[in-house]
């Protein structure tokens, strides 16, 4: 008997601690697809703007990808919590299985001690047992097992109870959790047939685009010259700036790092200004209080073409129009430009780092100016056409590019 409470006590706590554990996975899992579902509410919102234009445009196309990528991760989401509700499932059915066969034997255990009891029920049988004894100390032990067995047979049918309770609590959690399987199921059709319009309607705006073709590999030719334009006037500017500090660091006696153009000579102030910059790296504020990145850092591939790639110096922030652009960091405006792909830009420096803030309708500090983390420099653009507010931000040190993804803070 001790044999078997503790085996049905390690099927208990098995059973509890998997379902832990699998609660515990389900709602990271609804969690995250919360998250996901609130991208493509907001990425609809996003396509429902691009679409006030008359023609298909790439911005169009970029939000309809997103959100088909979205929704492919809540798919995915759906897939991973039917697959853990599955290894559930198995696991209560090997449960409910095992408790069935042990509630089978204890009955046909507990049958047999009744039956015997029935055969065996008068008082004089226990009375010739015990009067059978060789001795005293015989008669004692005899009496004993008496009590014992009797005990037994209680405990016995005790268990019987509590096993036939548990069995119906596992087969009741069985029932739930195919339950919430089929809910699952059924949610998850709803999404693959969202899925299959967007895809059907990217596969149209894609062919639509690409009879655009060439005015867009023309648009994105401009875009490329006019970035190559601003990236050579900042490194201009940041190169300036070296060399006046060399020169003023000669001036002052002050020693720093001064191997080659790409380096700064710092004065305590800018070292400590410098370093501040690098210990907040992955904690920058936003230069925008709302906005999601719409195209990252680096070389990738055209949303329309494939065998078109694309490059970008910093990164570009959606943001509502006529948003505030504030400085991620303190420090001291080195000029301001002008770009007809980018409009306005401030370039700023903090120690041996520069960000520069670009596609701006209006600036409100002036070179030489010192300014403080989060405050606005300038306002952000909205383009006409598309009716976009797009922020671009790039982080250079000395006259290197970093990805500005590494050094604001992750949403």
């Amino acid at each position: 008997m001790k044999r078997m409470r503790f085996f049905l006590s390690l099927i208990f706590f098995f059973s509890f601690s998997v379902a832990a554990l699998a609660q515990q996975s389900k709602e990271e899992l609804e969690k995250k697809r919360d998250d996901l579902m609130k991208e493509i509410e907001s990425l609809q919102k996003e396509l429902n703007q691009t679409k006030n234009s008359k023609s298909a445009n790439v911005a169009q196309l970029s939000a309809l990808q997103k959100k088909i990528k979205a929704r492919e991760k809540v798919i995915g989401s759906y897939n991973a919590e039917i697959g853990q509700l599955n290894k559930d499932i198995n696991n209560k059915a090997a449960a409910v299985r095992s408790l069935d066969g042990d509630l089978k034997q204890l009955k046909k255990n507990y049958a047999n001690m009744v039956y015997y009891a029935y055969k065996h029920r008068s008082a004089y049988d226990h009375l010739v047992f015990l009067f059978s004894a060789q001795s005293f100390n015989d008669a004692f032990q005899r009496l004993k097992y008496i009590k014992r067995y009797n005990a037994y047979r209680r405990q016995q049918a005790a268990l019987i109870t509590t096993t036939q309770t548990d069995l119906k609590k596992q087969m009741t959690g069985l029932r739930l959790k195919k339950q919430s399987r089929q809910k699952l199921v059924n949610e998850q059709v709803e999404q693959k047939k969202k899925l299959t319009v967007e895809k059907s309607e990217k596969d149209k705006m894609v062919k639509t685009l690409s009879k655009q073709e060439k005015d867009l590999k023309a648009s994105i030719d401009k875009k490329k010259k006019e970035q190559a334009k601003l990236k050579a006037e900042i490194a201009d500017l940041i190169k300036k700036e070296i060399e006046e500090a060399k020169k003023k660091a000669v001036a002052s006696g002050v020693t720093g790092s001064t191997s080659g153009s790409a380096s700064l000579a710092l004065t305590p102030e800018a070292a400590a200004l410098s370093t501040g910059f690098a210990n907040n790296q992955g904690k920058l504020p936003w230069p925008v209080t709302k906005g999601d990145i719409k195209e990252q850092f680096g070389t990738h591939a055209h949303d329309v073409f494939d065998n078109l790639t694309v490059k970008n110096n910093g990164i570009d922030i959606k943001t509502s129009p006529n948003a505030d652009v504030r400085a991620i960091f303190k420090g001291t405006v080195v000029g301001i430009l002008s770009n007809p792909g980018y409009h306005k830009a401030v370039l700023v420096r903090h120690g041996e780092y520069f960000t520069v803030y670009s596609n701006l309708a209006s600036v409100k500090v002036k070179a030489n100016q010192e300014i403080d983390t989060k405050q606005s420099v300038g306002t952000a653009y909205t383009e006409p056409g598309a009716g976009e507010s797009i922020v671009h931000l790039e982080i250079w040190k000395g006259t290197t590019l970093l990805n500005p993804e590494d050094w604001i803070a992750g949403r």
